[in-house]
């Protein structure tokens, strides 16, 4: 006789959007049953209603709300869920809520980088079973901040990818650089803004690019206005899937200016259709584990946009083999991730932190009250944020 199904609760702000983390719960929206797991997603903020015979549900929490109300209300909704394996993906209200989630185990997905969950860790792991990461740099970080933390409850995930099949590493010979970006065109973060500078540098130094913009954001119409007179500048907005990676198969480098990531997922997508990589030295990302070993210069100083023209001018005087060689290399790195590993690992460790002793807090519902308990949610963000850690 079959094994029952191991309930399985993902609690995240958000499964609705189009950000990285949702990317990867509408993956496990598909996988988990066949996986052996009865799953359910449940999101914090989300304002779209659940379809019929959907396993998903939401608080649509708003800035009005208070941790005091909001604790309640997560209390009643997961009580269905009691006896679940919780994952909490990206530890978003964990110190607030973890003491009514109602778990039998719980796993905490950081998918960001050390500067996001750094000053986290150690509030956190008193009420993880697991902790899961996405790069080999954020688990160093990890084991760092948490000397004494198991290792056999850790794990990194391997960020799934879904490139279309034969893509090659060949480029035309050309006199213009096809220099790629994608990504949320946003200032926090992401640093879009850091995209000015960085063109800047290229007329300087005398390269001749052609640059373009696969996304779109609050940022652009500023990103338009100080560079929209440069015709060698296109701001292609959101493609298509088969648009976009033909769109990546003619890009000789891909750039980033993100101040802190777990991925990203876009960069791993420029590598696998052969875009050399310009990447941040931020730590804890996969940018950092993959970058600097297509070349070092592609691993520049973090905030540093002008190196990263520096260095992109240095790889242009490369002959065509030593970079076909080096798109060939990005191809390499990333094609781990081109499969079904991420649900793969996730099921294995997932079904051994439910079988292995519990060493996190029960959910007791004791958690103290604190001063900040009856104020918005608006409020706490803005002014202040240092209460989202408990």
């Amino acid at each position: 006789m079959s094994a029952a199904p191991i309930k399985l609760l993902h609690l995240c702000p958000w499964v609705k959007t189009t950000g990285g983390v949702e990317t990867l719960l509408a993956r496990h929206a598909r996988a988990d049953a066949g996986l052996g797991f009865e799953s359910w997603q449940h999101a914090l903020f989300d304002r779209t209603p659940p379809r019929a015979g959907e396993a998903y549900s939401t608080e649509a929490f708003g800035w009005k709300d208070t941790p005091r109300a909001m604790r309640a209300r997560l209390a009643a909704s997961l009580q269905r869920h009691a006896g679940s394996v919780l994952v909490w993906q990206n530890a978003w209200g964990v110190p607030w809520f973890a003491d009514v989630d109602q778990s039998a185990r719980r796993i905490i997905c950081l998918q960001d980088s050390v500067t996001h969950f750094g000053p986290l860790l150690r509030g956190l792991a008193p009420w993880a079973d697991g902790l899961t990461c996405l790069s080999r740099s954020a688990a160093a970080d990890i084991r760092r901040g948490l000397p004494g933390w198991p290792e056999d409850r850790l794990v990194v995930l391997p960020l799934p990818l879904t490139p279309p099949s034969r893509l090659s590493a060949e480029r035309p010979v050309r006199d213009t650089w096809v220099i790629g970006c994608a990504g949320r065109l946003v200032k926090a973060q992401k640093r879009w803004d850091r995209l000015v500078p960085f063109v800047e540098e290229l007329r300087r130094l005398g390269v001749n690019y052609r640059l373009e913009v696969v996304s779109d954001g609050p940022l652009r119409p500023w990103l338009q206005r100080r560079l929209g007179d440069d015709a060698r500048v296109a701001f292609l907005g959101w493609q298509e899937r088969d648009a976009y990676w033909a769109r990546l198969q003619t890009w000789d480098f891909g750039v980033s200016f993100t101040a802190h990531e777990g991925g990203p997922i876009v960069l791993l997508e420029m590598m696998a259709a052969g875009a050399i990589p310009l990447y941040p030295k931020i730590g804890g990302s996969l940018g950092d584990d993959y970058a600097g070993e297509v070349d070092p210069r592609c691993h520049y100083p973090a905030g540093e946009p002008h190196a990263a023209a520096r260095a992109l001018h240095a790889l242009t005087k490369e002959t065509p083999a030593t970079l076909h060689a080096l798109r060939t290399r990005a191809m390499q790195l990333v094609a781990p991730h081109a499969d079904d590993a991420y649900e793969r690992v996730f099921a294995d460790f997932t079904r051994r932190i439910a079988a292995a002793p519990r060493i996190s807090r029960p959910p007791s519902g004791d958690r103290p009250a604190q001063w900040f308990d009856r104020l918005p949610l608006g409020l706490l963000t803005r002014v202040f944020p240092h209460t989202l850690r408990g």
